[in-house]
């Protein structure tokens, strides 16, 4: 099973842009800036939008399964066993084993159980 999903997740990540994932159902896609900063516990990688606005995308995913749907068992079904809850329907999954963070989104917001996967975007510090 495993290794059906790393080949389905190989594919579809060939059918689109590395650095892309879903926003109210539609594609959008991200340049890479090249720029990473590392903390102890994460790292952040840095991304233009196609307006030019920075973001920085963490190794973490943002889920919100459908009511219908076990989210555990479905991220089980992903090998995505680093999670936690915030309510019923909504989880912050870590992306482990240097998956792609933009591909796995997309895988599970394709397999049409989730309302929304995106990664865990950063914003920039600013004094008020």
């Amino acid at each position: 099973m495993k290794i059906l999903l790393s080949i389905l997740l190989g594919l579809l990540s060939l059918s689109y842009a590395d650095e892309s994932y879903y926003k109210n159902g539609k594609l959008v896609e991200l340049q890479n800036t090249h720029i990473s900063r590392s903390s102890n516990h994460s790292s952040t990688s840095y991304y233009k939008t196609a307006s030019g606005k920075s973001v920085g995308v963490t190794d973490q995913l943002l889920v919100q399964c459908k009511r219908s749907v076990s989210c555990p068992k479905l991220l089980a079904t992903f090998d995505l066993l680093n999670y936690s809850k915030l309510s019923d329907t909504i989880f912050v999954v870590k992306v482990e084993n240097g998956d792609n963070v933009f591909s796995v989104s997309r895988a599970l917001f394709e397999s049409n159980k989730v309302l929304f996967s995106h990664p865990d975007f950063t914003k920039e510090r600013r004094k008020r």
